[in-house]
Formats: structure tokens, sequence, C-alpha cells
């Protein structure tokens, strides 16, 4: 009887410890679906996240998302003209933008007043950008077509464009022709030209301004910037612009081929700041030169050169030299403090010597040379 007894009993430990076994294995079975369950879901907002970098700019207007937009341009840009916080086009823009697809536009600028394109491409290039944008407004021509000649001014625009779809390939970029144009010329034709290459619809300040039947100088009170009625116009034609193509479901066309070969030139950017000879300049922060005579040299292989210098109140004078042969003096006096780039050769062969000489300086001032910058 005992016998059977602890056959039974050794039964129903076996079957008890079978079942909590059992149990185990199961908890585990299921903790490892769960914790599947959880990657999966990890995946699928990892992938969220993706899609929404992957969005465009009008993309992102149909889903309300906020929008970073970059502003590259000249004074105009920058709504010189007027003094006035809410009259300047872009946050006239941006307030418009956000009342009807209730999205906010952050926006940041890139250079500034006296701009040309080849001071945006230097500085774009030199800009360390960290956000990534999904718009970006150009306002430039309207100082390029004193300082630079049609077939310049197009190649440096096109590497602008090439060089914002690398930092963003989905970036949508509205170029704007300034009224201060007053007329279509040249550099107007470039903007159209790299516009309907790139699939890009521009911003047509001219003829807002030639249709509004209004008289430019009611448009600007210095008959260049446009001033707060003015700026109106400007932020208007944007918005159509982008409302057009926020109706029409446009899609950022990423790749394209270079439409202009002298673009080509421009592949690389390089900043040099370490010149081969130094007579007299003081470094900080770039070159600091206070007396006549003393004197830069950098020695170049490259096509393109480009002097980058600060404009500033108490500037000077220096003179350009290129294998010794005087090219141009360059004025870095200015009533306020901006950098400034000065094309000095763009089709260059072989080796030559860019020699910069302080020719004039201001009492108490001194030239500031920043670096030169070559392709």
């Amino acid at each position: 009887m005992k016998k059977v007894i602890g056959i039974s009993c050794m039964f129903l430990v076996v079957l008890v410890s079978f079942i909590f076994t059992g149990v185990i294995i199961r908890n585990k079975t299921n903790i490892k679906g769960n914790l599947d369950l959880v990657e999966q879901q990890n995946v699928i907002n990892r992938g969220e996240v993706g899609k929404i970098s992957d969005l465009n700019f009008y993309q992102k207007l149909h889903q309300k998302k906020d929008i970073n937009a970059l502003i590259v341009g000249d004074s105009i840009a920058q709504s010189t003209g007027t003094s006035n916080f809410n009259e300047k086009w872009i946050n006239v823009l941006t307030k418009d933008v956000q009342k009807k697809y209730r999205s906010t536009i952050t926006t940041d600028p890139i250079t500034g007043g006296s701009t040309t394109g080849i001071r945006a491409w230097v500085e774009l290039n030199n800009a360390k950008l960290t956000k990534q944008y999904d718009v970006v407004f150009i306002c430039l021509g309207q100082n390029d077509q004193f300082n630079i000649k049609p077939k310049q001014f197009r190649m440096f625009y096109e590497s602008i464009i090439i060089k914002l779809k690398k930092l963003n390939p989905n970036i949508e970029i509205i170029p704007i022709i300034e009224s201060s144009f007053r007329q279509y010329n040249e550099y107007s034709k470039v903007i159209e030209d790299l516009a309907e290459h790139y699939n890009l619809q521009y911003a047509d300040t001219v003829g807002a301004f030639n249709n509004s039947g209004k008289l430019y100088s009611y448009l600007s009170n210095d008959l260049v910037h446009p001033n707060g009625k003015g700026y109106v116009y400007y932020a208007k034609t944007i918005e159509k612009v982008i409302n057009d193509n926020y109706l029409s479901n446009k899609k950022t066309d990423i790749y394209s081929s270079v439409l202009y070969n002298n673009t080509k030139k421009l592949t690389d950017f390089v900043f040099d700041d370490s010149p081969d000879l130094n007579n007299g300049f003081t470094v900080e922060g770039g070159f600091i030169g206070n007396k006549i005579s003393e004197n830069l040299t950098f020695n170049t292989t490259k096509s393109v050169a480009i002097i980058h210098f600060l404009r500033k109140p108490n500037g000077g004078k220096f003179k350009v030299f290129i294998d010794d042969k005087f090219i141009k003096e360059i004025n870095t006096n200015s009533t306020f403090q901006v950098s400034y780039s000065d094309l000095i050769a763009y089709n260059f062969r072989e080796n030559h010597k860019i020699s910069i000489e302080i020719s004039y300086i201001i009492k108490k001032g001194s030239v500031k040379i920043l670096g030169l910058v070559t392709n």
C-alpha cells in the first residue's frame, strides 16, 4: 500500500513539474512574441520618421507640418526699405502661410546687403548648415548686373541651385525675379531659363509691379528697394507660386543635368586661408592690415579665383595683381560691416600668383582679407 502511495506521489510531482515547465516555456514564448511586436512597431515608427523627412515642401503643407525655410539673397531679400517688422515680405508670407495651411515657417537668412551671386555661392558653401531645409527663396540679380557678366551670373546661380540640392535633394527652390530690374533683361532671363530647366516656378515681381497700376515711386522710396506697400507684392507673388504648386501636388525634381557648361567649373569649392606669403598682416579671424604696402600672396593652379574680404566702416583699399600685373583696386570702406566676394578670374590656366597689396587706409582703419576662394 505504501509502495502504491509512493508511486502516486512521484507521478504527481512529475506531472506538476511538466505543467510548470510548460507554463514557463509558454510565458517565454509570449514574452519573445511581445518583444518581436515591439521591435516591429519600432521598425514601423522608424519608417514613419523616414517618410516624414522625405516629404517635400507641398506635402508638408498638406499635412500641416512645420517648415524650415532658407533665404539666400541681397538687401531686398532682407526687406530693406521698410523698418516695420510686419511689412517685411517674409513676415507677411509666413503669417499668411500659417493662416492658410496651418503650417509654421521658420526662416534663416544667408548673406544680406550688397550680395551678388558670387558672395552667395561662397557663403553658402562656407556655412555650417545643420537643418534640413524644405524650401529656399533665392533673391539675387540686382547687384550682379553691375558687377559681373550674365554668363558669370548664370554660373554662380546654377551652382547655388546644385549646392542646395546636395544639402537636401527634396528641397523646393523658389527663385525671385527682383522688381528692381524694372524691365526684363539678360539677368532675369538667366533666372527664367534655370527655373525651366530645374522645374522651378519663379516669383516674377517685375511683372507684379508693372501690372499693379502703381508708379514704381509709389512702391519704392529710393527707386530700388520696395517699401512696405511694395513688399506686399513680393509676398503675394510668392504665395501664388506656393498655392499653384500646392493645388497641383507638385513633385520635386531631384535629378537634372547641368544647363550651363561653365557651371561645371564650380563643382569643387576650396577656401584658402593660408597665403604663401604674408608681409605685415595680422592673423585674427582673417588677415588684418593697417599700413600701405602690406601684402599677401596666394599661388593657385585653379581656373576660378575669388577674393573674400570684409567691407566695414574705417576700411581702406587694396590692389590686386596677377603675376605682378595690376588688375584692379578694391574699396573696402562701407557704412556697415558685411563680407563680400570679388571675382578676380574665372578662366585661369596653369599656375598663377595672386597678390593683394594695401593701397589706402582711412585713419585708424584697416583692411581685412578673409581668404582666397578657388574651385
